[in-house]
This record gives C-alpha cells, structure tokens and sequence, in this order.
C-alpha cells in the first residue's frame, strides 16, 4: 500500500495530461431548435448553420473546459442502441469519408442529430424551454491514431457563445459551462471497435446541466444502461485504488472495503432503492477518522479518474458478493481460487491466509475432507488428527 501522500492523477494532473496529448479541433457546427407558436400544434423546429471557422486558442480553450465539465460531473454511460441504426450509421459514414467530403458527412450526420431532437421533442410535447442552441463537435489528440471525440451539447439560448446569422460563433469567451442544459461524449475510438456488439466499456457518456429532459438522449439512439454489474465492478476497483493511493492504515484500508461491501449488499436487496456514487462516499466518511483530509473525495477521484460508475446503479447480491474479493490463477490455468481481501496478511498476522516472506507463495488453511484430500494427493498418511 503506498504512502498516504501517493495519489491517483489529480485534477491538475488531468489537465497537464491533456495538455501534453494536446487538442486539435477538427469540425464544429450549431444548430438550433425552437418551438413555433405560430403553427398549429406548436411543434418544435430546427436549423443547421454553417461550419465554423476555428480560432485554435479559444476553441482548444473551450473543449479543454467541456473536459473538465465532464471530468468534474456524475456522468451517465450507455451504447447507441442497435434498433436505431441512423445516428451510429451517419457517425461511421462521416469518419469513414474520403478527405474531400469529410466536411460534408459531418454536416449531414449533425443535420441527422437535429432532426432526430426536434423529432423526439415534438414525440414527448416537451415545452418550448427545452429547446436551445445545440452545438456539435469533432475533435481529437494530436496522435495520428485517434479517431477523436464527439461532442453534442443542448445549450441554454443565452448561452456562452454569441452567434452570428450563420450559427458561428463571433466571441466564445468567458466560457460559462452554466449554459449547458445537456451534454453526450462520444469515443470514436471505442465506438469504432465495438458497435454494434457492445461488448466493452460504454462508449457514450452524459451529463446533466440544467435540463433532464429525456429526449435528449433519446435522439442519439442510446440504449442507456445503468450497467450495472460494470458500475459495482468499477466501484470495487476505484475503492481499492483509493486504498492503496489514499490510505496507509491496514485496519482502515479493511474497515473500508467492509463498509463498501455492506453498503452494495444492502442495497441489493428486494425492492432496495439505487445506489448512487455519493452514497458510497457517505458510506467511506462514515468510516474515516475525523479531521481526515480524505473526507469527501471518493466521488471527485471516480470521477477525475474516469472509472465508470453510473450515477445510479443497482447491484446485484451475486456481484455484491464478490467485491473485495481476488481470483487467483496461475500462468498454467491448473488451478484457481478466490480469496477475500480482508483475509490475506503476512506470515505474522493472524489472517487465515499467508504471504511468504518472497511474496511469490500464499498459504492456505485446510480443514475437513478438503485436508484429507489433499493429503492423500501427496501421499501423506491420513491421522486421526485430519479426520
């Protein structure tokens, strides 16, 4: 376990992280959409403008406080479903374009994305303060192998950009991430290698501003899912990661990954309420010392360090079961056995199992007819003593 002073990346440390990749912006248009109370029913309208002409510095400026917004928020996971083909359709088509109608595909997937909202809007008669700029986004490192991320954002109307007649903006600065009702990421990257199967870590991820209006994420297609054996997953390993980066107490450190454990079993129950990545930090502050400087960090480091935890989740009591828990193979595969973490200590200790003092060996208590097997296997006689 490393010393209490020893930290996962930091916030600062994110951002120099993206500093150092660097951003380069590659495509961006806004659109809007708008209730017109003048047409009999008011049914929402939409409008594309054109493709804005970047100022590095500001827009690099920009994406880099988006980042940040989506670092610093409770973030919803999800796929594009496999039953709405026309937004992850429209996505590949772009990024797949030949160089000369690059420009063209992402203005044809953004008008695709708008339709789709005012679409699902009309669909819900969501009423006409859901409407707003929407702003859509394409950028990527400057490795030569990255296909980048895709932003959409359901702005405020006063939002943090003032536009001209052609939907581009004439002053992005000061930056008032505030306007933001909405917001989806999407890693191209991930995207590109696992849709439509969606076997891997979610590709989508959304935060809420100040609109929660589902129609939203219904536009993009997302099969949200709470994934909720990948969140208790993720919860499992960012608690032992803020352990060992955090917490230099081994009676703690065991304290902590009980209380965890206890929490995920309660509410695994019947008819139990979500869990949500707060209540797991109220949980870990019930349990720290006072005055301790790791009070009301856990949601910020799961969240910085991009573990992913849905806002809400619901475990399971199978896989609340296995939190805590380590399975042990060998480079053979002739053997595999899951051990407690709570239960491992040193030679000295009076844990039930042992580190050798290599560190490369782990001894195991025998009892009952499991040490009467074993015992035969290596031809040791079978006393008394090992009935």
């Amino acid at each position: 376990m490393a010393d209490s002073q020893t930290t996962q990346p930091s916030e600062d440390h994110a951002e120099q992280a993206m500093s150092t990749h660097g951003i380069k912006p590659l495509r961006a248009v806004a659109g809007y959409l708008t209730k017109d109370a003048q047409k009999k029913p008011a049914l929402f309208s939409k409008g594309l403008g054109k493709l804005w002409d970047f100022d590095d510095s500001i827009s690099i400026e920009f994406i880099k406080e988006i980042e940040k917004k989506f670092r610093r928020k409770n973030k919803k996971f999800g796929y594009f479903s496999k039953d709405v083909s026309s937004v992850p359709r429209e996505l590949s088509q772009y990024y797949q374009s030949s160089d000369d109608k690059l420009a063209s595909s992402f203005l044809s997937f953004c008008d695709g994305l708008m339709e789709n909202l005012s679409n699902e809007a009309n669909e819900v008669s969501a009423s006409p303060s859901a409407g707003g700029n929407v702003v859509m986004m394409h950028y990527t490192s400057h490795e030569s192998d990255d296909m980048g991320k895709v932003l959409v954002m359901l702005l405020e109307k006063k939002s943090m950009f003032d536009f001209d007649d052609d939907l581009r903006p004439e002053r992005m600065e000061p930056i008032d991430t505030s306007a933001i009702k909405q917001s989806a990421l999407i890693d191209v990257n991930l995207f590109h290698a696992l849709y439509p199967e969606n076997d891997g870590d979610p590709y989508l991820k959304f935060i809420e501003g100040s609109s929660r209006a589902d129609f939203f994420k219904s536009a993009l297609g997302c099969d949200e899912t709470a994934n909720n054996e990948k969140s208790v997953q993720e919860i499992d390993r960012a608690v032992g990661d803020f352990i060992e980066n955090k917490i230099s107490d081994l009676g703690l450190a065991e304290e902590i990954r009980n209380g965890v454990k206890s929490l995920l079993l309660e509410h695994a129950k019947p008819d139990s309420e979500p869990l949500s990545l707060g209540m797991v930090e109220n949980r870990i502050d019930q349990i720290l010392p006072e005055g301790s400087a790791e009070k009301s960090t856990f949601s910020s480091f799961v969240n910085y360090n991009e573990y992913f935890v849905s806002e809400w989740f619901s475990p399971t009591n199978y896989r609340a079961g296995k939190v805590g828990k380590i399975v042990l193979v060998d480079d053979n595969k002739s053997y595999d056995v899951e051990v407690s973490e709570n239960s491992i200590g040193d030679m000295k200790s009076n844990k039930p199992v042992k580190v050798s003092e290599c560190g490369n060996y782990l001894c195991f208590p025998l009892s009952g007819e499991k040490r009467r097997e074993v015992h035969r296997v290596t031809g040791r006689s079978v006393s008394e003593s090992d009935e």
